[in-house]
């Protein structure tokens, strides 16, 4: 079988309009998974500061002052999406 070969399925039993309502609820289902922090994910100190809306100096100083906790990959500075998330949260109810 080629790369170019097509595959045909037939469905039956269910109604076109009710297909493209499971295709819809699948779609919304996806975006609602990619939208939530995946629990090891590691973002950038750049990603970092703007999802905190701070600059690179108040990360570092936040870092220091053990607010966040940063993780070194190499030689680069990484950050865990969902401990970020937990700090501004603390952050936000200090207030």
């Amino acid at each position: 079988m080629s790369a170019t070969a097509i595959t045909t399925v037939q469905v039956q039993g269910i109604s076109v309009e009710t297909l493209l309502g499971k295709f819809d609820e699948l779609k919304s289902q996806i975006k609602e998974l990619q939208q939530q922090p995946q629990a090891d994910r590691l973002i950038t100190r750049d990603e970092t500061a703007k999802l905190l809306g701070v600059s690179l100096v108040t990360l570092h100083n936040w870092v220091k002052s053990n607010i966040l906790i940063a993780y070194r990959v190499g030689n680069k500075v990484r950050f865990k999406e969902n401990e970020v998330l937990a700090s501004l949260q603390q952050i936000n109810s200090k207030r």
